[in-house]
């Protein structure tokens, strides 16, 4: 109990929710000062894997040094802002300049590595992004991946001597990583450098290669409970949204497809599916219309969701397994026949029909 009491300062200041086994495996790992190598932060998208990876960092880093940061000292804030442009942040692109790492190069070899804003008479290219603190590195995919030059441009970077006692290098969404950038990766944790530590953030382990993950500790990351998830949501001030929205973040036990929940035109449209018991015929032909009208990216998305939501109310007993078994099969069809350009509405209202027998 007393070692429960000592330990529950640190945690309380974190932003992450949950996952109080692999904070308390972390704060050990600090006190121990063996912080070279690599983790691998494993689970599913949107339970707080990477904040959590970017807490422990500013820990490192913090002038205090206390576990998860002291939020007061200036390289804390400097983090924190970083942290908080990122969760403001739905694309790379609206991140401000000042955290873009770029390297010029002539004909396809590097020049000189240089921060954006210097005078460049070269091509720049996107190397990764510095978290606030030039020790603190974030690798992020560049388009759909993760590309070999990003992780040649990181060595060269890795060269230089630190100003820090610790750096760390975190690769978000490390399965993005293409085999070559792998392999080229696989070269520095087989011989890092002296006091980087190395993340990798990743949702599952299968794209990763298992010479990879023989150099990292493993960390398996739960999805959040329902509880963590209310939390969260109270933190946000979020706790107002639909009960629709909320069913499918307790069902996912992540917030991965909170910001998407978010947009106006689909809580009202999973408000609507979740009213299915009460609505008319000419309601039901009025809202597989709409559904024709949008575009095939947020029709894939919608019936996603929407089989989420129906699969949370089979859990709960509100949905009989036959039914749902039997409007899941029509679902997966639908998205089959929407990536070959089928027309939409005659399904939808197909599986409305399907959900009132």
């Amino acid at each position: 109990m007393v070692e429960h009491q000592k330990k529950e300062p640190c945690q309380k200041k974190l932003k992450t929710v949950g996952h109080k086994k692999e904070k308390l495996f972390l704060e050990k790992l600090h006190k121990t000062s063996r912080l070279g190598g690599a983790l691998a932060f494993l689970g599913k998208e949107g339970i707080g894997k990477k904040l959590l990876a970017l807490e422990f960092s500013k820990g490192l880093l913090c002038q205090k040094g206390e576990v998860f940061g002291c939020d007061e000292c200036s390289v804390c804030r400097k983090i924190n802002k970083f942290i908080e442009q990122l969760s403001l942040s739905s694309d790379r692109a609206e991140l401000p300049k000042e955290f873009f790492y770029f390297v010029e190069t002539e004909e396809g070899k590097s020049v000189n590595p240089s921060p954006l804003g210097e005078g460049a008479i070269v091509k720049k290219n996107f190397a990764f992004l510095i978290g606030g603190h030039p020790d603190l590195i974030m690798v992020v995919p560049d388009g759909s991946q993760i590309k070999i030059d990003q992780i040649r441009h990181l060595q060269d970077y890795l060269s230089l001597k630190p100003l820090s006692k610790h750096r760390v290098v975190i690769i978000d969404d490390a399965h993005l990583m293409n085999v070559a950038a792998q392999n080229a990766l696989l070269k520095t944790l087989e011989e890092p450098p002296p006091d980087t530590l190395f993340i990798l953030v990743a949702k599952n382990e299968g794209q990763l290669l298992p010479t990879i993950l023989s150099r990292c500790r493993v960390l398996q990351f739960k999805p959040l409970t329902k509880e963590e998830i209310d939390e969260i949501l109270l933190r946000l001030k979020l706790q107002d949204i639909s009960q629709s929205v909320k069913e499918i973040l307790h069902t996912e036990g992540s917030l991965a497809f909170l910001n998407l929940l978010k947009d106006n035109k689909i809580e009202k449209f999973l408000e609507k599916v979740n009213d299915y018991p009460n609505l008319s015929v000419e309601e039901i032909i009025n809202l597989s219309e709409e559904f024709e009208k949008l575009d095939k990216p947020l029709k894939e998305l919608l019936l996603t969701l929407l089989d989420k939501l129906l699969l949370n109310k089979t859990l709960k007993g509100k949905l009989p397994l036959e039914n749902y078994e039997r409007v899941s099969s029509l679902v997966a069809e639908t998205l089959k026949g929407i990536k070959r350009g089928i027309k939409a509405k005659l399904a939808m209202e197909n599986i409305f029909f399907l959900l009132k027998e």
